[in-house]
Order: C-alpha cells, then sequence, then structure tokens
C-alpha cells in the first residue's frame, strides 16, 4: 500500500516523477512523499535494491528471474497490482514495412507465451 513507501528510498529509473505510475497512481493520491534515487539499469537498480539501499517497482516480468533465485523480494503493489499499459507505434509510411510487421508480430507471440503476468490489450 501507499504508506508501505513513507520513510524508504524509492529507486527508479532517471524519469521525470511524472512517468512513474507508482508516484502518479499510488503515492500522490495518498499524500505519500519519499526520498528518490535513480539508476539507469535494472541490474543496477536490483542490486540496490538487493544490498537495502531503498525499494523499487519494476514489471514482474522483468525480475522474475531474480525473485526465483531469492536475489529481491516482489510484492504486489495495492490489493489488484499496478498495471501500466505499452504502446508501440510508428509512422503511418512505415506501418506497412514488413521488418516492422514482423517485429510487432514477434514481440506480440513471445510476450504473451513467455511472460509471466501479461496480458494483451483488446
Amino acid at each position: 500500500m501507499a504508506a508501505d513507501f513513507a520513510d524508504t528510498t524509492l529507486i527508479t529509473y532517471p524519469v521525470p516523477e511524472e512517468r512513474i505510475d507508482l508516484i502518479s497512481k499510488v503515492l500522490l493520491p495518498a499524500g505519500i512523499s519519499c526520498q528518490r534515487r535513480t539508476a539507469e539499469l535494472t541490474v543496477a537498480i536490483l542490486q540496490l535494491v538487493a544490498s537495502r539501499r531503498g525499494i523499487a517497482a519494476l514489471p514482474n516480468w522483468g525480475i522474475k528471474n531474480y525473485v526465483d533465485h531469492d536475489y529481491v523480494i516482489a510484492r504486489r503493489i495495492g490489493a489488484n497490482g499496478l498495471w501500466s499499459d505499452l504502446f508501440i507505434s510508428a509512422r503511418e509510411a512505415d506501418a506497412s514495412l514488413t521488418y516492422l510487421q514482423d517485429f510487432v508480430t514477434t514481440s506480440r507471440d513471445q510476450c504473451f507465451a513467455t511472460l509471466e503476468g501479461v496480458i494483451p490489450l483488446e
């Protein structure tokens, strides 16, 4: 819950706060603020979390291997978890390019077949 993030350091990618769903969708509405530290690489964020220098909110599919090997502990944010939508965009002139269509098809097929908890937007 939002209150669990009070009095801790949140480790994030170096992006503006309004682009971090945990902050914009969970912490700000609850009036919770916390210290923030940034790292550019997921593995660096995980190392900081593993060494107890803070906590992070990362997608389950991105950290599953680290959780499975007890490198870090994962907890759901909120009763139903924190969900974000990912989209792909392309210029209209490029949308019909074979390699781009193949990329989208391969990405979709592989993500939904191999990443736990990923669901398609329909």
